[in-house]
């Protein structure tokens, strides 16, 4: 069977390429403002909720990175881990990131939100001009009733000054 040697050499060729790619990842660090739109289904029928002026803070470590959306909303902020997966032509510029909300625990529908989210990112070197677009999906507990849905993320950069978020415990 040749898939397993396939597989093999396809993790090696990931593994090498990642570790070249660190030296020069792009950088998310910073103040970002756009919005957000969610939609989904609890016990009560459909819902849709949205933020059209939200903020993300992003503080980056080599190829991880803590943001937090929404922090100055009382109540309504949301913090996650994110792991770098830089474009292999322009790892310095360009790539994607996993977005995995802190509150991802092993019971469904936890306590808190959890969400997971694949994100597309685009930067320009020595500049503060970056994007930032998501899918997500996610389950929470909402006035005492599970819920399910998805949402979509738009961001714009607006400073590179570090934000100081922590990551997730």
């Amino acid at each position: 069977m040749r898939i397993a040697p396939t597989a093999i050499a396809v993790i090696c060729s990931l593994v090498v390429g990642a570790t070249a790619a660190d030296a020069q990842l792009f950088n998310l660090t910073g103040h970002w403002t756009g919005k957000w739109s969610c939609k989904g289904v609890a016990n009560d029928g459909k819902f849709t909720i949205s933020n059209k002026t939200s903020t993300l803070d992003v503080t980056q470590s080599g190829g991880t990175f803590a943001a937090t959306v929404d922090a100055a909303v009382p109540n309504g902020n949301f913090s996650f881990n994110l792991f770098a997966v830089p474009d292999i032509k322009k790892p310095d510029q360009k790539g994607e990131v996993i977005v995995l909300g802190c509150a991802l625990a092993n019971t469904v529908p936890p306590i808190d939100v959890a969400e997971f989210a694949r994100a597309q990112v685009q930067t320009k070197p020595n500049s503060f001009k970056a994007s930032f677009k998501a899918s997500s999906i996610f389950t929470d507990i909402f006035n005492g009733d599970p819920e399910v849905g998805s949402c979509k993320y738009s961001y714009k950069r607006i400073d590179t000054n570090d934000p100081g978020v922590s990551n997730c415990a």
